[in-house]
């Protein structure tokens, strides 16, 4: 998969080595993730190069999807010019997804509180782009799809009367989809 990524990531350079020059961008947003546990907020940043009309960044953000995460992944978007301004966006993005450790959970005199082992997060989805006041200031809204994993290990010391215990090791392997709806402002 990173040899994927590092293909796709220098074909992008190799393209923009043309006339026209790359430019700096960001996509910031705040959202919603509606998924089959519950209704969450999401807040992200993407930054990274646009050449014609595609982009390519890195991007992370905090959502609290079940449980509170920090995804980081690679985005790209191909922008779709539809009138003068706007645009129709198609983005994807692959990556890492961190979750944020609850400390508040009691698990017994018996159990050690649970470690966390990082997952994977990937998105797609399409949006539109309106442009607004200078020439690159857009105003963003996008509808997509998330789907982020992570793994729970909980250690239990069973009881005995004789030391040293036996310890029982749970893995809990969490994949976790939502959709969602963002509204945001990129330049």
């Amino acid at each position: 998969m990173r040899i994927l990524l590092t293909a796709i990531f220098s074909l992008f350079l190799l393209t923009m080595a043309g006339q026209q020059k790359p430019r700096y961008s960001t996509q910031n947003s705040v959202g919603v993730l509606i998924g089959e546990h519950d209704t969450a907020p999401l807040l992200e940043s993407v930054n990274g190069l646009v050449y014609r009309n595609w982009f390519a960044g890195v991007g992370t953000g905090i959502d609290w999807h079940y449980s509170r995460s920090i995804p980081l992944f690679f985005s790209g978007a191909r922008f779709i010019p539809v009138k003068t301004g706007k645009q129709l966006q198609l983005s994807s993005g692959i990556g890492i997804n961190f979750p944020w450790a609850q400390s508040d959970t009691y698990f017994g005199w018996y159990s050690t509180a649970p470690t966390y082992k990082n997952g994977l997060y990937w998105n797609a989805g399409m949006g539109y782009r309106i442009g607004v006041g200078k020439k690159n200031d857009a105003l963003l809204v996008h509808l997509g799809y998330i789907n982020k994993s992570y793994t729970q290990v909980i250690k239990t010391v069973i009881p005995c009367l004789i030391p040293p215990c036996p310890e029982s090791v749970e893995y809990y392997k969490y994949s976790l989809n939502a959709l969602s709806v963002k509204l945001g402002w990129g330049f």
